[in-house]
């Protein structure tokens, strides 16, 4: 224990060295006793290293009370310490989770959304009453963090609350459900999401939208996404083409309406990126019994392989 106290008073020393030495030996301890000293000196502690060092050693030693606090390190008006609270929590594994759940309900939204930063790389029993709690919060950005997470988490059990808020008033949370949908979602999941639609998605919906289309849609929705190629800005081709390049790879019989023909012969040749350009030409390869395809690729493919398309 001497020999203890004399490391957790040295990470008071004007040296930045020797308080780096101190708290890498605080943590080679694994003392209970370590961690308090460790988290009060953070919030003075001006030297990056010093405090990498610190969370270095916070994160070797054992005792629980290092989660405690972590927990309370998400108050912090630092980001630095923030985040690293965030990333000690998460090397703890399912341990954190029963102490996250507790926390929850009395943290500020900004807190709140921390939480469910932890949880996105933590699974375990008890995750479920956590994520419940942030799909019903009052707080909109808490609500967004709990359906990315839950899409990112590959959460399926979540798949229909994460349907009821398609809905919703809000924008930003109707794009997190569609990128969240695109990853749990299945068939019927699209069709909740045509329903709240009305025969049209805003432009700025479209992308996560498409991602939806092409991982969930049937054969026959090729038509659709190969539709909005000449009724959409060519800042959306990207993503059109991506969704009619994933429901043909999820279904290989789908085939591509001659309407194709015109819009990728001019992404090809005149799209602004090169990746589109060459997306654009493998889709031609598909629509070779249309008149002048088979010109249009031998004219057009050593051409963009020069170019280094």
């Amino acid at each position: 224990m001497i020999e203890l106290d004399e490391h957790i008073g040295k990470l008071e020393s004007a040296d930045e060295a020797e308080r780096i030495y101190a708290a890498e030996d605080i943590g080679y301890a694994n003392r209970a006793e370590g961690v308090p000293p460790l988290l009060e000196r953070l919030p003075a502690e001006s030297s990056r290293a010093v405090r990498e060092a610190i969370f270095a050693a916070l994160e070797n030693i054992e005792d629980d009370a290092v989660i405690q606090g972590a927990i309370r390190l998400l108050r912090s008006d630092d980001s630095f310490l923030r985040n690293q609270a965030v990333d000690l929590l998460r090397s703890r594994g399912p341990r954190v989770i029963a102490s996250l759940s507790l926390a929850f309900p009395e943290a500020d939204s900004d807190q709140r959304k921390l939480i469910l930063d932890v949880l996105a790389s933590v699974d375990g029993p008890g995750t479920s009453g956590i994520y419940e709690r942030a799909l019903a919060d009052s707080d909109v950005n808490v609500v967004i963090t709990a359906v990315e997470s839950l899409g990112n988490a590959r959460k399926t059990e979540f798949r229909a609350h994460i349907e009821e808020a398609v809905g919703a008033w809000h924008p930003m949370l109707t794009g997190a459900c569609l990128e969240a949908l695109a990853q749990i979602g299945n068939a019927h999941s699209l069709e909740v999401i045509r329903s709240h639609a009305a025969g049209s998605v805003a432009d700025f919906l479209l992308p996560s939208y498409l991602k939806v289309l092409g991982a969930h849609g049937e054969e026959s929705d090729v038509a659709e996404a190969a539709g909005m190629l000449d009724s959409r800005g060519a800042h959306l081709h990207a993503p059109i083409l991506d969704a009619i390049a994933m429901l043909r790879q999820r279904h290989p019989s789908a085939l591509l309406p001659e309407s194709l023909v015109d819009p990728l012969e001019r992404i090809v040749r005149i799209g602004n990126s090169p990746i589109l350009r060459r997306q654009a030409l493998h889709l031609l390869e598909g629509l070779t019994k249309q008149e002048g395809v088979v010109e249009f690729l031998a004219a057009w493919q050593p051409r963009l392989e020069n170019d280094g398309a």
